[in-house]
């Protein structure tokens, strides 16, 4: 993780001579089903709407019950025809958020909080879902 905070004499702008920029990142793909968090995934490469298609049909898809009703986010890769026939030809109804409304999206208030335990503990993101029930 990126350091927030460093020394430097009183007035002087602090400098590092380590490049803290993100590399090897992480990304997590999870549904909120009631107050859980499942399932989550762990990828190492940027996900792209191939990558979420495949969790969609060979995990979600597989651990959901009946007729749920699916809300998504409006991110470009949730909205590809083939994620979306995969839902409905598995008896699910797809909805959407509104343009831009984070603050009906129940999953982001789930991610802060893993950053932020994340941040205090100092742990890997592995160990931190391996330890933490969301």
């Amino acid at each position: 993780m990126p350091r927030t905070h460093g020394y430097a004499p009183m007035g002087e702008r602090c400098h590092s001579v380590k490049n803290w920029h993100a590399r090897g990142r992480t990304n997590v793909i999870g549904a909120l089903i009631g107050k859980a968090l499942l399932p989550v995934a762990l990828f190492t490469a940027h996900i792209n709407v191939d990558i979420f298609h495949a969790w969609v049909t060979q995990d979600l898809l597989r651990k959901l019950l009946s007729a749920c009703v699916i809300v998504m986010g409006n991110a470009t890769f949730h909205k590809r025809q083939d994620i979306q026939t995969a839902f409905t030809n598995a008896g699910h109804t797809l909805e959407y958020l509104l343009s831009y409304s984070p603050d009906f999206n129940d999953i982001e208030p789930i991610w802060a909080q893993a950053k932020a335990i994340r941040k205090r503990e100092g742990c890997s993101i592995a160990q931190l879902f391996a330890a933490y029930a969301f």
